[in-house]
């Protein structure tokens, strides 16, 4: 129905109701008749009374209805979903603010307990190293071992820090070759196997690897598991990573934090996290992430 059809039904009402306020008045004045409306006066009357009281009694439905009618056609396609999504990136971006409010706090953290502690001590080390070297070499020596010692642990935190916020090697060799390092890193043997050609987005490849090394902690850590095996695809639109192990299962969404913040991490890119773990095992974690091809 058009909006023409729509108006002409929604005005029908009206219509009745004049053509039969125009019978009683042509029965109450014996005006001349009208068409289609031959017959006594009292026939006049009666008609006319029906069809206004008609027309009165519908009018307000059709109203409705024409009103209803209007709304849908003239509402912009897709509103709905465009609300929709207008709700999921207001909620996706305050986590993800959060999410990177707390990174932040962590990397400030690990920074003023780990390293500048280690770079603070190297410095008093060698003030007192320098005051000793005419008296006391030994000491001196001693003081100076251990500054280059803790200079060697600083270096290797900054570099760990530095990993846990863009791993070099996922930034100069692509995600498949950084899945293959965090691989040979874990305690336990872990395939790869991929399919990728060329290079993703950088936020989706960032997204992904974290994700995988997160899982993997948590296999490591909590699942009891002799393997592991990581397979990454992509396809036309997604691209899809699949983490599985051969551990006690029981992995739940709804049961600790770990899991559900990988979720709000991949929302913020319209990604999904799909779970199999049955008590008792294998589980099988899947992740995809919008990726045009």
């Amino acid at each position: 129905m058009n909006a023409t059809a729509g108006l002409l039904l929604s005005l029908a009402p009206g219509a009745v109701a004049a053509y039969g306020a125009l019978n009683m008045l042509q029965g109450l004045l014996a005006l001349p008749g009208l068409p289609g409306s031959a017959g006594t006066a009292a026939e006049l009357l009666l008609r006319g009374a029906v069809l206004a009281a008609l027309g009165l009694w519908s009018g307000p439905a059709m109203l409705r209805r024409y009103g209803l009618l209007a709304r849908l056609m003239l509402a912009k396609p897709g509103a709905d979903e465009l609300n929709r999504r207008i709700t999921h990136l207001t909620q996706t971006r305050a986590e993800t603010i959060d999410a990177s409010a707390a990174e932040i706090r962590r990397i400030e953290r690990d920074l003023h307990d780990g390293a500048q502690a280690r770079l603070v001590a190297i410095g008093m080390a060698l003030d007192a190293a320098e005051h000793l070297l005419g008296t006391q070499q030994d000491a001196a020596r001693e003081l100076l071992l251990d500054a280059r010692d803790n200079s060697a642990r600083a270096l290797a935190e900054l570099r760990g820090l530095v990993r846990g916020i863009h791993p070099p090697v996922l930034a100069d060799r692509g995600l498949t070759d950084a899945v293959r390092a965090l691989a040979l890193e874990a305690p336990l043997p872990v395939s790869v196997h991929s399919d990728l050609a060329g290079r993703l987005p950088a936020p989706v490849e960032s997204a992904a690897y974290f994700t995988v090394s997160e899982l993997l902690t948590n296999v490591a850590k909590h699942a009891h598991a002799t393997s592991a095996s990581v397979r990454i695809s992509r396809g036309e639109r997604l691209l899809t990573v699949a983490v599985a192990d051969d551990g006690y299962g029981g992995a739940d969404l709804s049961v600790g934090t770990g899991l559900r913040g990988l979720q709000r991490r991949l929302a913020a890119f319209d990604g999904t996290l799909a779970i199999d773990s049955p008590a008792g095992g294998p589980t099988a974690i899947t992740l995809e992430l919008p990726c045009a091809s």
